[in-house]
């Protein structure tokens, strides 16, 4: 049977077979992408309704399919263990109603991950909103997203890793740019699918470099040991000699 140390060294060694550009950047490259969002339900309840009779509209990497929108085709990377990184989307989200007196463009969506349990969805928000102000601001933290480890899941061999139902709460800067909702506004939930380069992600949040690092130290910690006990089973006869 092969020793602790033997077995330590054998993992470390196959830890360290990971593509070495991941583990020297620290990022995961992004191959698929996919953010689905219904935004709102009941504003798009009421855009569609009798009183405002407009419509929304999609450009570029966001598409729509009732009920929700679809943001697809993104670029960028993240974190191993899932605690950073972007990925931006080009196109928009256009808002009409009340015969063009509301026209919100909600452009250039960005999924920025924040921790390992939440995220921000940014956008460019320019137009008018219902309340006739006019907007151009960029990069604006419209919404941010939360989840809970039994929202998401994380395939290591494929690289895929998948949000289920992340609650979406509207920020101060969303409020102020969009208007018509306050400050915390729940917004409708968000799913995530994301695809990165196989074997790249880890499981549990764990930091690759962190777990290559414990496994040097359980080899170097299992070889001293051996070598106390060699000492410890010598002879008298054999310590004198």
């Amino acid at each position: 049977m092969p020793s602790f140390s033997a077995l330590a060294l054998s993992t470390l060694l196959a830890l360290s077979s990971t593509p070495a550009a991941a583990l020297a950047e620290g990022q995961c490259q992004v191959l698929e992408s996919e953010v689905t969002w219904g935004f709102k339900e009941s504003f798009r309840s009421y855009i569609s309704g009798s009183i405002a009779l407009g419509q929304w509209t999609t450009s570029g990497d966001v598409g729509y399919k009732t009920p929700v929108f679809i943001f697809t085709g993104g670029e960028g990377t993240i974190a191993p263990d899932r605690t950073g990184g972007s990925v931006a989307f080009e196109g928009e989200l256009l808002f009409e109603g009340h015969g063009g007196n509301l026209r919100t463009s909600l452009g250039h969506p960005t999924l920025v991950i924040d921790s390992g349990r939440s995220a921000t969805l940014v956008f460019d928000v320019t137009g008018d909103t219902m309340d006739m102000v006019s907007v151009s601001a960029d990069d604006v933290e419209f919404v941010t997203l939360e989840w809970s480890a039994g929202d998401e899941s994380v395939d290591v061999a494929t690289g895929e890793w998948v949000v289920t139902g992340a609650q979406a709460t509207l920020t101060g800067a969303g409020s102020e740019s969009f208007g018509t909702y306050p400050e915390g506004e729940p917004f409708d939930p968000v799913d995530i699918r994301l695809l990165v380069t196989p074997s790249c992600l880890t499981p549990g949040g764990l930091n690759p470099w962190w777990v290559a690092g414990g496994v040097l130290g359980l080899a170097l910690l299992g070889g001293g040991m051996l070598w106390i006990t060699a000492r410890a089973r010598k002879s008298p006869e054999q310590e004198r000699q």
